[in-house]
């Protein structure tokens, strides 16, 4: 499914959000990452999943100029499009989904709205490379951002939201991975042999679609089963390799 087939709701300097209607009383707003065409918008992320067969209404949220959310303003015309949707279709529920930059976006407007969940498939805990010096990807954007009023993953609610988060063990995503913060409420895992593409390795698999399907249906049980059979470790109990970042002291959650 194509932006084009999806009806465009909100524009504004680079954000586009798009709506696809469904029929339950489920709000998912889905995050894009990047892309692949620097001069094209992010086509919309998880598409399928998201709509669930048009069960479940869906803002697709993307960002042309990739600011990872530090965008003008971009923060606050996000949550309003949200909250305006979300009274509109009276939802029950309302879960994030978001890939790379997607899940980094999705991470911090958990800071303004109660979510019922949040997943976030390799997000990045920061893109200043005085935060995380062995990021050497998307320089090309980075270079673009001119303040950073979200400068890393901080201040998540594990009191109001329930966070799902994976990233690969390749040693870039490894040096974002132990630097996000660790509490009750903060589901976190690491996908053995795989890189910045879990998403993508999980979707080969056959088991993407379940897998975030058990997420916002709420069957943690059958979610767990199914990432323990995939390999999946939860990061508190992964071991990095010696070459790998060590984990800070501290990481403040509040």
């Amino acid at each position: 499914m194509s932006e084009a087939e999806i009806p465009l709701l909100y524009e504004n300097g680079p954000l586009r959000i798009r709506y696809l209607e469904g029929e339950g009383s489920d709000l998912v707003v889905s995050f894009s990452g990047v892309g692949t065409q620097r001069a094209v918008e992010p086509p919309p992320e998880f598409p399928g999943i998201a709509s669930a067969d048009r069960r479940n209404h869906v803002l697709f949220v993307s960002d042309k100029s990739r600011s990872w959310l530090n965008g003008d303003g971009m923060a606050n015309h996000i949550l309003c499009c949200i909250r305006a949707t979300a009274d509109h279709i009276n939802a029950e529920r309302v879960i994030a989904l978001g890939n790379s930059m997607g899940g980094t976006m999705a991470l911090h407007m958990s800071r303004f709205f109660d979510f019922e969940r949040v997943i976030a498939f390799t997000p990045q805990y920061s893109v200043l490379e005085n935060e995380v010096p062995e990021e050497d990807r998307w320089v090309f954007f980075r270079k673009q951002i001119r303040s950073h009023p979200f400068p890393r993953v901080e201040k998540l609610r594990p009191e109001a939201t329930k966070y799902y988060i994976f990233h690969g063990d390749e040693h870039r995503e490894l040096a974002h991975a132990l630097r996000f913060p660790k509490a009750p409420g903060i589901s976190h895992f690491i996908m053995p042999d795989t890189d910045h593409n879990v998403a993508a390795t999980l979707r080969g698999r056959g088991a993407l679609r379940p897998l975030v399907q058990n997420l916002i249906n709420g069957k943690p049980r059958q979610f767990r089963k199914m990432l323990s059979d995939l390999g999946g470790i939860p990061i508190l109990q992964f071991t990095p390799p010696a070459t790998a970042l060590r984990e800070p002291a501290a990481a403040a959650v509040a």
